[in-house]
C-alpha cells in the first residue's frame, strides 16, 4: 500500500477532519484550543496540501453538517449521532459531503480515505466502524440508484 501520509489531498483531509472536530467542541471546555489550518500546519510541519480541496470540505461540510446529520440518521440509524466518537463524527461527515453529496471524489476512494484517516486519527477498531457506516450508506444509495457504481478513479487520487 502507497505512503498517503505525502499526498497534498489526503494532508488537505486530514487537516479538514482536525479542523471539524475542534470546532465541534464545547466552548466551556477548559483548555481546548480551536485551532486554524495554519497552525495545524505548523504542528504537522507540513506545507504541501491541496488548499482548494481543503477549502471545499470545510464549507461543504459546515454549510451542510444538518444534511450529513440526517443522511447518517437515515441511512445508519443503528449508529445514533450523538454516540458516534466526535473524530469519527467529523470524518464521516466529510467523507459523506466529498463522495455522496458534492460528488469531489468518487464514493470508493472516499471510504478508502475515510477509513484511513480513522486509524491514523484514533485507531484499527474505529477504521472498521467508518467502513460499515460509509458502506452501509453506500449500498443503500446504490441500491436506490443514486449513485453509479464507478470503475476507474478520475480524480488525481
Amino acid at each position: 500500500m502507497e505512503d498517503k501520509s505525502s499526498d497534498p489531498r489526503h494532508i488537505a483531509r486530514v487537516l479538514a477532519v482536525q479542523y471539524l472536530f475542534s470546532q465541534n467542541r464545547p466552548e466551556n471546555n477548559d483548555g481546548f484550543v480551536a485551532f486554524e489550518v495554519e497552525s495545524l500546519l505548523q504542528i504537522l510541519e507540513e506545507e504541501k496540501y491541496d488548499k482548494s480541496l481543503y477549502e471545499k470540505l470545510i464549507d461543504g461540510v459546515e454549510k451542510n453538517t444538518q444534511e450529513l446529520d440526517q443522511l447518517i440518521i437515515t441511512k445508519a440509524p443503528e449508529w445514533p449521532i450523538d454516540q458516534i466518537n466526535p473524530v469519527n463524527l467529523a470524518i464521516l461527515r466529510l467523507a459523506l459531503w466529498e463522495g455522496f453529496v458534492s460528488k469531489i471524489t468518487p464514493p470508493k476512494v472516499v471510504i478508502n480515505e475515510a477509513i484511513e484517516m480513522a486509524k491514523e486519527l484514533s485507531s484499527e477498531a474505529d477504521g472498521s466502524f467508518i467502513n460499515g457506516v460509509l458502506g452501509n450508506i453506500y449500498n443503500e444509495l446504490k441500491s436506490q440508484n443514486e449513485i453509479q457504481d464507478e470503475s476507474t478513479d478520475n480524480s488525481g487520487n
